[in-house]
């Protein structure tokens, strides 16, 4: 029986070893794991801060866009307001050019009436 005990304490020793070496290796291997935790957790952390940065200046630069776009559309409002009025006041400076022609040939007409009737003028006082 001193060798049946000497058996199983030998088997249970090298069971218990096992069981220790294990409970050692784990314990290192969880304290790895809760390092490694650590460190994903503080990286997520900075990555959440620049998600949310990077969300808000997102939003800001979707507001500038939006007020560009505004301006840029004023500006081409204005542009075609000016458009407008340059052809408008084309349209009337070739009314006003054609009336002004219209009376330079009347003007002209009249005077040649008036040297006509100036001649006869002269003509009948010579009588």
């Amino acid at each position: 029986m001193d060798m049946l005990e000497f058996i199983i304490g030998a088997a249970v020793g090298c069971a218990g070893g096992y069981f220790a070496k294990g409970q050692v290796e784990g314990s290192e291997q969880s304290q790895s794991n809760a390092q490694q935790n650590a460190a994903l957790y503080e990286e997520n952390d900075k990555l959440r801060t620049r998600n949310k940065e990077a969300e808000r200046r997102i939003e800001d630069l979707a507001a500038e866009n939006e007020r560009l776009r505004k301006a840029s559309k004023r500006s081409v409002d204005d542009t075609d307001d000016l458009k407008d009025d340059l052809e408008d006041a084309q349209a009337e400076i070739k009314k006003l050019r054609k009336q002004n022609d219209d009376l330079l040939r009347q003007v002209r007409e009249y005077k040649e009436a008036c040297d006509s009737y100036e001649i006869e003028l002269k003509k009948l006082k010579n009588q």
